[in-house]
């Protein structure tokens, strides 16, 4: 009984649920599955290969590009007309109440963006690509970007009606989802590794997502979003040019300027050196990467929980579990970076075991430091946006532009002088110096400024 109680009085501090239950199973299946994929990787691809491969996943990146932000603002707007669908039950059933016509506007107007910006992506990532790779003396890389690219379009186009459900309180089923992507595309990746597919393991992996989102959309909330494209009125205190597109430009704004200044490391070192030199840049993203998500599952899960509660006028509460959340979301990115810095420095021992040149393929403990520092400081800045999002606020334009301005412009002139290392340098000093402090001072400017008209 007292083990029990202990359980639950740590559940309950940490704030797990079900939703975050299938949450942290993806972030721990991407743990344990990683160490899977780079053994793969190592034993299958070349360090050349090993670049382009990072190399082709970058460019698959700016799909959040095109994202524009928009995906936490739906989110957040879906959060705020969950409470209303219960007050207005009575009317829900013929589409005539105002609750149901907003989450009609949001749904017709999400869709229609990302038909174009689905087409834009892929577009830009078939042009950024063949700029990226045709300077390079590698090979095999043409047909896989070919068909990557169009079913990474697919999973643009679809995204905002994963946000709507997420949003909606269909958490389980959303985050259930992406369980069995990453389950299935692990598995997909390591078949074609072990059968020498070489880069169309990233075909196999992009199909796979696409699959199970259109399913989700399609066929799991078929009914639910054909309820919502019936409807032929229109709200009267609603619209998506006066209430999505005021906030969703200063999103764009802020994710362009942080998507070039962040997302692109790997495609930087290769224009400006080599896909060699990009290969342990490359392969220690990836598993920075899953330790971020593996933190950010708290601040994602709980987000449409604290938008719905400011929905509902409950501030005080929204923001005590927001607190609450960060901290322990903070702790885990410092604990799995500290964690991974440990095992780059044991690498030159675990390379007399295996017999296997590990060093040359991750980033020195060093780098990793610079790379970790610049991390934790996003992650903060990230966290404080997004409760301005879940305020249902326009996002701190002016600090986000200016301070990851000042880091994309760090990061290229640090690769393009000094490769990975200029490149890391500059990342860590700028978010240090510049975009951290900048954005922290916005952040605590609106916490002690906003009111919420809906609360007057």
């Amino acid at each position: 009984m007292p083990k029990t109680n202990m359980l639950r009085q740590l559940s309950d501090r940490l704030h797990l649920d079900r939703p975050l239950a299938f949450v942290l199973a993806n972030k721990v299946w991407q743990v344990l599955s990683g160490p899977i994929t780079i053994a793969l990787i190592i034993a299958n691809f070349t360090l050349q290969e090993q670049g382009m491969y990072s190399g082709i996943i970058s460019i698959i990146g700016i799909q959040s590009l095109f994202e524009l932000g928009l995906l936490n603002v739906l989110i957040g707007q879906a959060g705020h007309e969950v409470p209303h669908f219960s007050e207005d039950r009575a009317s829900d059933s013929d589409g005539s109440s105002e609750s149901i016509k907003r989450m009609a506007e949001l749904v017709r107007g999400s869709r229609r963006w990302f038909a174009i910006a689905s087409m834009m992506f892929a577009a830009l990532a078939f042009g950024i690509g063949f700029v990226t790779f045709r300077g390079t003396d590698a090979y095999g890389w043409q047909l896989p970007l070919v068909f990557v690219i169009p079913l990474s379009a697919i999973a643009v186009f679809l995204s905002p009606s994963i946000a709507i459900l997420e949003g909606a309180g269909f958490r389980d089923d959303v985050y259930r989802n992406r369980l069995f992507q990453i389950v299935t595309g692990s598995l997909v990746v390591w078949t074609g590794l072990v059968l020498g597919c070489k880069l169309w393991v990233l075909v196999f992996s992009a199909a796979a997502q696409a699959g199970w989102m259109a399913y989700l959309t399609h066929w799991r909330y078929g009914a639910f979003f054909k309820k919502f494209l019936t409807v032929t009125q229109r709200p009267h205190n609603f619209s998506w040019r006066h209430d999505v597109v005021p906030i969703q430009w200063r999103s764009a704004i802020a994710s362009i300027v942080f998507y070039m200044a962040t997302g692109l490391f790997t495609v930087i070192v290769i224009n400006f050196h080599s896909a060699t030199e990009a290969a342990p840049l490359g392969m220690t993203l990836t598993i920075v990467a899953a330790i971020q998500m593996l933190a950010l599952a708290w601040i994602q899960t709980k987000y449409p929980v604290v938008a719905a509660m400011h929905g509902a006028l409950r501030r005080e509460e929204a923001g005590t579990l927001w607190r609450q959340i960060a901290i322990a979301s903070t702790g885990i990115l410092v604990a799995g970076l500290g964690s991974l810095i440990a095992l780059i420095a044991i690498l030159p021992i675990a390379e007399t075991w295996t017999s296997a040149a590990l060093v040359p393929r991750f980033l020195s403990v060093a780098q990793v430091a610079m790379l970790g520092t610049g991390c934790v400081l996003n992650h903060a800045v990230a966290i404080q946006a997004f409760y301005v999002l879940s305020r249902r606020s326009s996002p701190l334009l002016a600090a986000s532009t200016i301070g990851y301005g000042t880091v994309g412009i760090a990061v290229w002139l640090g690769g393009y002088w000094n490769g990975t290392n200029g490149l890391l340098l500059g990342y860590m000093a700028a978010m240090l110096l510049v975009a951290f402090p900048i954005h922290t001072v916005a952040y605590i400017k609106f916490r002690s400024t906003y009111r919420d008209p809906a609360s007057e």
